[in-house]
């Protein structure tokens, strides 16, 4: 996806703006994850990420393209934040108010973007969610946004990065 200066800076301005004024008051304890936009990647994410989403013990959150909802019908629609993707990301770069809203009700402590290729919507829903640990794949802007990032190797699966990214959580002491 090329992503030009401009909205890139509209973007952070937007993510920065809402980080202001926000306090930080109660526990992070909320697992925030993007679902990536590849409906083959979305799968396997699936089926990574189920025992985690399933679990009755981890608070999760779910951001999936509205028109992919489906996949996650065995999760709480508590837990899902739909996203509605725009015909032109140049004219609508930033996430919509319905979204930032429900971001905000949320206090989390590791935010993972599985999109392996980079996408300003899920970048900056993990940058807006204000977790310690955001977690993304390695891409021309990621610096700005992820403050742990993955470096997908073409030859390697999916599969294996997202089976990574559980590993970073166990890490964090939420699983």
């Amino acid at each position: 996806m090329t992503v030009t200066n401009r909205v890139l800076r509209k973007i952070l301005r937007d993510c920065k703006r809402s980080g202001e004024n926000l306090s930080a008051s109660g526990e992070v304890d909320t697992i925030l994850i993007a679902f990536p936009f590849n409906e083959q990647h979305q799968n396997i994410a699936y089926r990574v990420f189920a025992p985690i989403l399933k679990s009755d013990g981890v608070k999760t959150c779910s951001l999936i393209a509205e028109t992919n909802r489906g996949l996650l019908k065995h999760i709480r629609t508590s837990q899902i934040i739909g996203l509605t993707i725009p015909a032109d990301l140049q004219k609508q770069p930033l996430l919509s108010e319905s979204v930032n809203q429900q971001l905000r009700q949320r206090r989390v402590a590791v935010a993972l973007d599985l999109n392996s290729e980079f996408h300003p919507y899920t970048a900056a829903a993990v940058l807006k969610s204000r977790a310690a640990r955001r977690i993304g794949f390695l891409a021309e802007y990621s610096d700005h946004f992820f403050n742990i990032q993955i470096s997908k190797k073409g030859e390697d699966p999916i599969e294996s990065s997202y089976r990574y990214m559980v590993g970073l959580i166990r890490d964090s002491g939420l699983l």
